[in-house]
């Protein structure tokens, strides 16, 4: 007969271990609703940092920890861009290029924020000459 006390306590620290953690991926997605939202979206499930959001709000994670080299950064991407529903119809060419670099490795600084703010100004000023 199963009893508590035939567990041997490292198995017992395993399984709190694994509680905890699938405890932390539920609230890190919002809750159940959100959780399963994402499996079912990107039949995958992380958490990490949030490093930053792009012009279409796309957010950005990274998480170095738990994750090895190549699948330790990704992108949550946003449910709605240029005014058509993409909650079900995820395409990699929604990551823009500024964010695109840091994505795949390439550097390891994500995009500034005033990344917009640069090129507007720089459009002022050729369009007021």
């Amino acid at each position: 007969m199963w009893s508590v006390t035939n567990i041997v306590p490292s198995k017992m620290a395993e399984y709190a271990n694994l509680v905890r953690r699938a405890l932390g991926q539920i609230g890190g997605h919002g809750g159940v609703k959100g959780f399963l939202l994402q499996l079912f979206r990107v039949n995958d499930i992380k958490t990490g940092a949030l490093i930053g959001v792009d012009k279409y709000g796309n957010k950005y994670y990274e998480d170095k920890k738990h994750y090895f080299f190549g699948r330790h950064r990704w992108v949550i991407y946003t449910t709605e861009m240029n005014g058509k529903n993409t909650l079900w119809e995820v395409d990699g060419s929604m990551v823009p290029a500024e964010w695109h670099r840091w994505l795949h490795c390439m550097t390891d600084d994500p995009p500034p924020p005033t990344h917009l703010s640069l090129r507007s100004s720089w459009l002022r000023c050729i369009s007021s000459m």
